[in-house]
Parts: structure tokens; C-alpha cells; sequence
């Protein structure tokens, strides 16, 4: 802990450090600790004089694994003192992820269908096509595509800004039977059987989130393994519980998508330019209600898992 005869040395203002957004380490010449804002503690996750010192110079030097943390440095020569100013980045590195996301689709994934449109309407208007049904549909179908892709950005954007504080109880055993009924037309034209097993839920079978984020979440999740799975197969999604988390298991008897969609999906460092919309926004209600996503490719087919923490959270005892 930080010696409280330490405090006394500083020459700032300590209640106005404290009261910084940012978190605040002031230290003397020598590299001593002097004070540390309750902000500085909560984002480093330590009070030992010397932890704290080693992180603030790991994350300064660019030692320190990957971490959310950017920390500046002051010196303040009148005071003899150095400050330190530590930012929580998490927000602006995911601002940053569904702005290239956002610009991807709209400069990219919008493109194709709005030219094909264009170039389809310029051919019946200069005679090359005829105005026949064949024609029209082809346009409808570029159309919906149009607007599933630009729903696909306005999703990543709702994600994005959810509010965890206004997350309210929602029941797993709900989202699988709504994500099964939302997936029921496309299993269907596929000859593919949803099995879903939520006997392991409950009444009390709770999570904390937002229900309409929830429940995309997963129905993407399963919608992929019917779309993408072999047809005439069978496609499960369970409910499992443990002392501490509900789990949705959604396998089916596919490849799974390729290294570069997994890791928009399951990996904290995207490996390459990320691929689907759908995905990044599963990662980002993954993120913001806290959950873990996993993915396990076997001899029997592609798994995908998302756990989140029950309602009520169990919480350690003091």
C-alpha cells in the first residue's frame, strides 16, 4: 500500500487529482510514489507501490501486453515531481473498430448491389433489357441485398451503443426458442432439423442484457450454422448452465467459416481484414454484456459457444 506519510509530500492538490477523469500517479524525482487517484487504481487493478510503478513503465515503454491502457508523462520540474495520466483507450479502440467496419460496408459491400441495380436499370432504359418480370426481380433481389447489408451497419452502430447500466434480466429460454422460430424458414429450404435443447433452463434461467441484442446475437449465430452447414443435416442449439454462467451451444456438421471471419468472432486481434458484419456485431454484443465466445472445429462439425454471466451475478463473498 502506499505509505500514507508519502501523501503529504505532494505539492498538487490532492483533491483535485483525485477528482480527474483520467487516472492520476504522481510521483517524486526518484521515481517514488507519492499519490494515486482512486481512478488510477481502479484502471491499473493494484495498490502496491511497486506493481503500479513496474505496470506504468511496462505501458509506457510498450513492454506491457496489449492493453486498452495509454498512459502520458508529465514533468512537473517546479514541483520536482513527474505525473502520470492514464487513459482508458477500450472505448476509442472500439469507436475505431465500427468506424472502419461502418466505412467497409458502405464503401465496399454497398457498392455491388446499388452498380448492379444501376447498371439493370440503364440497360431497360437504352433497350439492352427488357422491362419483363425477370428483370424487375433481378432488381428486387440487389435491392434486398442493399438493404440487408446497410441494416448490417446500423446494427454494429445500435451495439455499439448499448448502455450495460440499462441491461434488465432476460431469459436464455426465450432467445433460443425465438432464435429457432426466426431461423425456422431457412432450415426448412434446406431440408435442415433445428434441434434445440433448453431443458437445463428454467424460470429463473436469467442473464443481465439487452433482449433485442441478445436475441440477433444468437439467431445470427444459429442462422449461420443452418446457412452454412450441409443440408439434409441437423443443426442444435443447447442451453447449459454452470454455477456462475448460462451457455448457448449452437453445432452443426459443417467447416465452420474461414481463419479470417473466426477471428472477428473469437479472437481479441483481428488476423486479417475482417469478413461479415454479422460476425463483428455478435463480437460486439459479446463485449459489451461481457460475455466469452468460443469456437471448436472437430471431426463432428463446427461448434460456436456464448456464455454470459447469470442474473443475479454471483458475487464473492467479503
Amino acid at each position: 500500500m502506499i505509505p500514507p506519510q508519502a501523501r503529504k509530500g505532494a505539492m498538487l492538490p490532492l483533491a483535485v487529482i483525485d477528482l480527474l477523469p483520467l487516472g492520476a500517479v504522481l510521483c517524486k524525482a526518484d521515481g517514488a510514489l507519492l499519490h494515486a487517484s482512486p481512478r488510477a487504481i481502479a484502471l491499473l487493478g493494484m495498490e502496491d507501490e511497486s506493481d503500479m510503478l513496474a505496470a506504468l513503465q511496462g505501458i509506457n515503454s510498450g513492454a506491457a501486453r496489449p492493453t486498452p491502457l495509454r498512459v502520458t508523462r508529465h514533468e512537473l520540474p517546479d514541483q520536482h515531481q513527474t505525473l502520470y495520466l492514464i487513459e482508458d483507450r477500450s472505448a476509442e479502440l472500439s469507436a475505431t473498430n465500427l468506424r472502419d467496419d461502418a466505412w467497409r460496408a458502405l464503401s465496399h459491400d454497398l457498392r455491388s448491389p446499388l452498380g448492379a441495380i444501376l447498371t439493370l436499370t440503364e440497360s431497360v432504359a437504352d433497350g439492352t433489357l427488357p422491362p419483363d418480370p425477370q428483370t424487375l426481380q433481378q432488381v428486387g433481389h440487389y435491392a434486398e441485398l442493399a438493404l440487408a447489408r446497410a441494416d448490417g451497419v446500423l446494427r454494429l452502430l445500435r451495439a455499439d451503443a448499448l448502455q450495460p447500466e440499462q441491461f434488465e434480466p432476460v431469459s436464455v429460454e426465450q432467445i433460443a426458442w425465438e432464435a429457432s422460430d426466426a431461423c425456422w424458414k431457412q432450415a426448412r429450404d434446406r431440408q435442415i432439423t433445428i434441434k434445440v435443447d433448453a431443458d437445463a433452463a428454467s424460470d429463473d434461467a436469467l442473464v443481465r442484457g439487452d433482449v433485442d441484442a441478445l436475441r440477433r446475437a444468437v439467431t445470427h449465430l444459429l442462422e449461420n450454422a443452418v446457412v452454412h452447414g450441409p443440408a439434409n443435416a441437423a443443426v442444435e442449439l443447447s442451453v447449459e448452465a454452470d454455477n456462475s454462467h448460462w451457455r448457448f451451444v449452437i453445432r452443426d456438421h459443417g467447416n465452420g467459416p474461414d481463419s479470417i471471419a473466426l477471428s472477428v468472432l473469437c479472437a481479441a486481434q483481428r488476423s486479417g481484414r475482417p469478413r461479415g458484419l454479422g460476425l463483428a456485431y455478435v463480437r460486439r454484443v459479446a463485449d459489451q454484456h461481457e460475455a466469452r465466445l468460443s469456437c471448436v472445429r472437430d471431426a463432428e462439425g463446427f461448434c460456436v459457444k456464448l456464455e454470459l454471466p447469470k442474473w443475479p451475478a454471483e458475487r464473492p463473498h467479503p
